[in-house]
């Protein structure tokens, strides 16, 4: 029995080191150094491993403890099974094509409900402009006194942003990313809580606009919301839109079920609250460092213009090369 297992081994060790070595190449990340056929052989050789651990193990006599050979085979063969039908991860160029691609044509996809969102956000905006200058009770209901008595005094809050950059930078990104996801979420409620939350925003921008056109602060206040805004702004548009669909299909389905069209429609708003992130990412990071510094109000404005030109540019992008089937399954508006 030792004799036949010893001339088994010396007959399948070079296949079993074959195995290891291509192993080795595929989880180092080294899978375009390989050959088609080598890749072949990493299959039939997991397969003849396969066989040759259920051999020694029929070898085995009953009640004995595993072999270290069939300890190694196991590992080489749970190796082996693990590179051959493992996922395939998402890599930079992954992302790279959902940036470049999917994002820009679903957000093409479903523009009038971004049209929609933004219609809602501009609604409670101009109220709220309005009100603020007319009521003088209406900006404490929606302005912390802080910004109010700053206000007041014929003096700018955000000022205060220039000295501490990178943490005020973190957290307008956290929290702007925090607001997209939950416009998407809300809309789960029929649409209802995506609404007000758009309109709550408008109204909240459109306050403090009014309220610093009162005192005379239009040139400050525009130039440091417009720089980040036109991305900002956008991507939280985007965000809402998403939470739109996700309550038109709670609403009506046409002519799927309720059920296929709430997947359908979130996995399409997953896609355009993922796309938003970075973009939020970029607007946290020039509201932190660009919005507040000091220079002219014209050069805040041609700035914000250009970022919005660029913005435009991207989004629509790609829009004469796509066809319909080029998108995949389930991503129709």
């Amino acid at each position: 029995m030792a004799q036949s297992i010893e001339v088994f081994v010396a007959a399948r060790k070079p296949r079993w080191e074959r195995l290891e070595a291509l192993l080795k190449s595929l989880e180092k990340g080294r899978s375009r150094g390989l050959s088609g056929s080598d890749l072949q052989d990493v299959g039939n050789l997991y397969r003849e491993a396969t066989a040759d651990l259920a051999r020694l193990q029929a070898f085995r006599q009953e009640g004995s403890s595993q072999s270290d050979l069939e300890i190694y085979l196991s590992q080489l063969v749970g190796r082996a099974y693990g590179q051959i039908y493992r996922q395939p991860s998402a890599g930079w160029h992954d992302l790279a094509r959902f940036l470049r691609d999917t994002f820009p044509r679903t957000f093409r996809e479903s523009f009038p409900w971004f049209l929609a969102s933004f219609g809602i956000f501009l609604l409670g905006f101009a109220y709220g402009f309005v009100v603020s200058q007319t009521d003088e009770t209406f900006v404490p209901l929606v302005v912390p006194p802080h910004l109010i008595q700053k206000v007041e005094e014929g003096k700018v809050w955000f000022d205060s942003i220039l000295a501490v950059k990178p943490l005020a930078s973190s957290m307008i990104m956290t929290n702007n990313i925090t607001v997209s996801f939950l416009a998407f979420a809300l809309g789960i409620t029929f649409g209802v809580g995506t609404i007000y939350l758009m309109a709550f925003n408008g109204l909240l921008v459109g306050t403090l606009a009014g309220f610093c056109h009162t005192h005379g602060l239009d040139g400050p206040f525009w130039s440091f919301v417009l720089p980040h805004g036109v991305i900002e702004l956008t991507a939280i548009f985007i965000a809402g839109s998403a939470g739109l669909l996700l309550g038109a299909a709670t609403i009506v389905p046409k002519d799927l079920s309720r059920r296929d069209a709430l997947v359908r429609r979130a996995r399409q708003g997953g896609r355009l609250v993922l796309g938003c992130i970075p973009l939020l990412i970029a607007a946290g990071v020039i509201e932190g460092f660009f919005s507040p510094a000091e220079l002219p109000v014209g050069v805040k404005f041609g700035a914000a213009g250009v970022l919005l030109l660029l913005l435009t540019g991207y989004l629509a992008s790609r829009l004469t090369t796509t066809s319909p089937s080029a998108s995949p399954p389930g991503t129709s508006p």
